[in-house]
């Protein structure tokens, strides 16, 4: 069965299809939520809320394709509500970039996230779901509800910014 069958069962209340839906994004969701708070409770508890909105908002969802992008949307604002809430600084963990190896040298993979933390909401969203999640700009575009040219943009911006941060460290 694929996602969107699954997405229309679980739209109609079939509790068994939403399961395996979560299931099968449990632990891009916890990845996700990590790299924003960087505690393992407060990413459980992130995801769990997620999983709850998720839930209770299924059926409002037009498009079953979607399900994944609506998903991730979800995760991302929650997360950015529960760093908001807290007023915590947070840093990316060196486990959840899997796909930026980075394994080498411990001291770079802590500055990557310290300049990673620095940049905007915005950029920082985008370079997660880039590099953390492996996303297409596409798939950023309509997680984000933003233009694709202006997610390209803003990729580039914050790559930019980061290139110039490591060049000052470097002097």
């Amino acid at each position: 069965m694929n996602i969107e069958e699954k997405v229309k069962l679980a739209q109609k209340g079939d509790e068994e299809a939403f399961s395996t839906l979560i299931y099968e994004k449990k632990e891009t969701l916890y990845v996700t939520a990590y790299s924003y708070v960087k505690s393992k409770e407060d990413a459980l508890d992130i995801v769990q809320e997620t999983v709850y909105k998720a839930y209770k908002n299924i059926k409002k969802l037009k498009e079953p394709r979607f399900f994944n992008t609506w998903l991730t949307r979800i995760l991302i604002n929650t997360s950015i509500d529960h760093v908001k809430k807290n007023s915590k600084v947070t840093y990316l963990s060196d486990d959840t970039g899997r796909s930026l190896k980075l394994e080498e040298n411990r001291e770079e993979i802590i500055d990557i996230q310290r300049a990673i933390q620095n940049l905007s909401e915005n950029l920082k969203t985008i370079i997660i779901l880039k590099y953390y999640q492996n996303f297409t700009c596409e798939e950023i575009s309509q997680t984000l509800q933003m233009p694709i040219g202006t997610v390209k943009t803003n990729l580039h911006k914050a790559l930019k910014t980061l290139r110039v941060e490591f060049k000052e460290e470097l002097l």
